[in-house]
């Protein structure tokens, strides 16, 4: 793999940011591949490099402008420097970040907007960090989809439950995208078996998993009449199995 190009700017702003892509783009180093979004990533120090590294992977099936915000505190002096990666380890996508601190902190239009590819759709991820009110934050705002990952804060269910409550329509956690799996087996079992005689279904798994307690949820919601249990189960994995009891013979 060729060595990547990276630009630091040290003490910069983001039209300065925006014109080093431009000059990049004219020497070559930049490719011409199309993007079909702009991810905006807004994260803490410590956090950046492996949500660079998931939106690198993600860029190649979706190939997109990366946007990194690392928000280093708004009690530090008012800063802004910025680093461009292209080629190399940026694999389909230009990866851009920026450290903001002091006034800069929280990210928004006006810190970013030149930097947004123009007319493509604007997606933005907390992998760490959840605001109370996602939607409603300055970069929520100017989102047509927001990721976040209650899993991955301090207190997972308190997380969920602060998501849950400010919940707009684009808002997506990915404790719910982990249970595709665990949705389509469930369903196809359903399918097959019905739900006659379905006496009660126990999720077992960790229980301060978001993806356990989300499953559990999701199975009452579209099975109001049979009750649904949760039971702690070991092991690695958050949902560790889901007993359906039935009259003719648990599944």
């Amino acid at each position: 793999m060729a060595s990547p190009m990276i630009v630091d700017l040290p003490d910069t702003k983001t039209s300065q940011v925006a014109k080093t892509l431009v000059m990049l783009r004219r020497e070559g180093h930049v490719g011409s591949n199309a993007r079909v979004l702009t991810l905006v990533v807004s994260t803490l120090p410590g956090h950046e490099e492996a949500a660079v590294e998931a939106a690198q992977a993600a860029a190649r099936e979706h190939p997109c402008r990366v946007i990194v915000v690392v928000r280093e505190g708004a009690d530090r002096p008012t800063g802004l420097s910025g680093e461009v990666r292209v080629g190399g380890d940026a694999g389909a996508s230009e990866v851009i970040i920026l450290r903001t601190s002091g006034e800069l902190n929280e990210p928004d239009e006006s810190l970013i907007s030149a930097l947004l590819l123009p007319d493509d759709p604007v997606v933005s991820w907390w992998p760490s960090g959840v605001p109370e009110d996602v939607s409603s934050t300055p970069l929520g705002v100017i989102s047509q989809r927001r990721i976040t990952d209650a899993a991955a804060e301090p207190d997972p269910l308190d997380a969920l439950n602060r998501l849950a409550a400010s919940w707009r329509p684009g808002d997506t956690d990915l404790s719910w995208t982990r249970l595709t799996l665990w949705r389509t087996q469930l369903t196809s079992i359903l399918d097959q078996y019905g739900t006659r005689g379905l006496r009660d279904i126990t999720v077992h798994g960790a229980l301060t998993s978001t993806s356990t307690v989300l499953l559990a949820a999701w199975l009452q919601l579209q099975l109001p009449t049979v009750p649904v249990r949760l039971a702690a189960a070991e092991g690695e994995a958050p949902v560790q199995g889901v007993r359906l009891a039935r009259r003719g013979g648990d599944v």
